[in-house]
This record gives C-alpha cells, structure tokens and sequence, in this order.
C-alpha cells in the first residue's frame, strides 16, 4: 500500500467540505488547505532581525510555535547551523512544512503535531523560542508564555512578534476580524504584550515597534492570485477553488483595513540575563536624512 502524498492529504481535506462549509472557514484553516505563507509581520525580515537580536548559539536547538506552513521555520533554519523544530496543531499544514523544506534542501527542520499550550518537549529544551503572533490565537495567553518558558533553556531567548491596536478599530471590523480568526479578539496595547510575556527572572531586552502599510486593491487580489496558482489546487473542484479564492480575498481585504489600527512589535525576553536593564539615559535612534 503507497504512501498517501501532500497532494492526497489535501484532496481528502477538501473532499470532506462543501461549498458552504468553506465559506465558514476561519484563516487558519483556509491557510492550511491553500498552503498560504502565513508569514510573520514583516516577513522575512523580522525573521533576520530575530536573529541578529537574539544571536542564537551555533548547534543550539531552536523552537517556532506555530510554524503553520513553515515559512519561518525554514527561514531560521536556512540560516542557522542548529536543529529547528517547527510546532503546529494543523496536520495539513505540517504536510505543507515538510514538503517544502524537502524541495528546498533544508534538512535541519523538523515539524511536529502539537499544542502550543501544551508542548511535547522537555524542559530547558531550546536556546531560542519564536512565537510571532500565535499567542493572540490561544485561549489562555498566560498558560502559553509559561510553557514557552517550561521549554527555554537557562539564559535562552523568547522572541515574539505580537500584533496590537495603536488605535481603537470601529466595533463592527474588530467583530469581522474576530469571525475571521476564529478566536476572540480583545483591543490589546503593546504593554499588555509586554507584561503578559514578562516574568520574574526574565529582562526585556528588546523592544522595536513597527507601524503597517495600507495596500492597493490590487496587490491584494495580485497576491491572492499567486496563493491560489499552485499545483495542489489545480485538480480540485472548481466551484470549491473559487470558494477558497474568495475567503482568502475577504480575509485579506478585512485584514488591510485592520491593520491600518495596528502595530505590532519584535520583543525579546532574555532568561536569567545578568545585567540590569534598562539603562538611566535611555536613547532612540537617529533617522538621518539624505538629500
């Protein structure tokens, strides 16, 4: 008996839906079915920042919780000469992972089923811990950090990339995008981010906010286009591709709009750091001016 593929895994997947069914889908789920890059803000620049922040040790064991189709967990991976294990509680998205770390010859990455509130590593078991946004998306935020810290090594790094409002949203997106995500969703600042992350023991010893960029209506239907052009979805159902196209399409045009409230921040938090932090004459960075 054959081996079922990617492919097989994301026919059954979508054998099992109607039509209806998919336009109920959250994002997560239209993610793992059209093996969209969930990238984090940023993309793979944050990914770089994070690592010449954080300087992970050569060899160390690095951890991204919620890798969903791998793009950061092979980006860390393309980087770095250390074992990184990416954790997802999507099957369909592991399979998504695995493939195109096998296309692309990253073979120092592994992915694994898993809950990020409930992780199964044990303890002190990474140098570096990458949870961008995924937080937002778990019921007890508290109850996850404690875990990404069960799992960090003395004097390891916590890199996370938490989305917030710099602006209180119009009550009707914040419900849309709560419909969308599946989970709900509260008016969060960057301070709420910072001290549920925080803990007795841990420095904060980066902070950088960022601010989103409006896009066009057609960069968002061009990038819809390019999600939905790939192989995996070129035998399926017609009528069930276009469903997918038009969630994704709606997801992203809510998201935009979302957005243009939000900021979010790449925070590090050190384990057991030596030095006090911060320093009495705080600085900020010069933006020089050219003509």
């Amino acid at each position: 008996m054959s081996t079922p593929t990617l492919a097989d895994h994301v026919t059954d997947a979508i054998e099992e839906l109607s039509v209806a069914e998919i336009n109920r889908l959250d994002f997560s789920k239209v993610v793992a079915l059209t093996n969209e890059p969930n990238m984090p803000s940023g993309g793979g620049a944050t990914v770089r920042r994070v690592l010449q922040l954080a300087g992970p040790r050569r060899g160390r064991p690095v951890l991204e919780v919620g890798s969903n189709t791998g793009y950061t967990s092979i980006e860390l991976a393309s980087w770095l000469d250390s074992p990184v294990t990416g954790l997802d509680v999507n099957p369909v998205s592991n399979a998504f992972a695995e493939a195109k770390a096998k296309a692309a010859g990253i073979d120092n990455v592994t992915f694994v089923l898993g809950d990020g509130q409930g992780m199964p590593f044990e303890d002190n078991s990474f140098d570096l811990v990458f949870a961008s946004n995924v937080t937002s998306f778990m019921a007890d935020h508290r109850r996850a950090c404690d875990e990404y810290y069960r799992v960090l090594s003395p004097r390891g790094v916590l890199a996370v990339v938490p989305i917030y409002y710099r602006q209180t949203p119009p009550e009707p997106l914040r419900r849309a995008v709560e419909e969308a995500i599946g989970v709900p969703l509260a008016v969060t600042s960057e301070q709420y981010w910072i001290e549920t992350f925080s803990r007795e023991g841990v420095t904060l010893v980066e902070a950088e906010p960022y601010e989103y960029v409006r896009q066009t209506p057609e960069r968002i239907e061009t990038y819809v286009e390019q999600v939905m052009d790939q192989s995996h979805l070129a035998g399926q159902p017609a009528r069930k591709v276009a469903a997918l196209r038009s969630r994704l399409a709606h997801f992203y045009d809510i998201f935009d709009e979302n957005l243009s409230y939000a900021g979010y921040s790449i925070l590090l938090f050190r384990s057991g750091h030596p030095n006090p932090e911060p320093v009495l004459h705080l600085t900020r960075r010069v933006h020089e001016t050219r003509a």
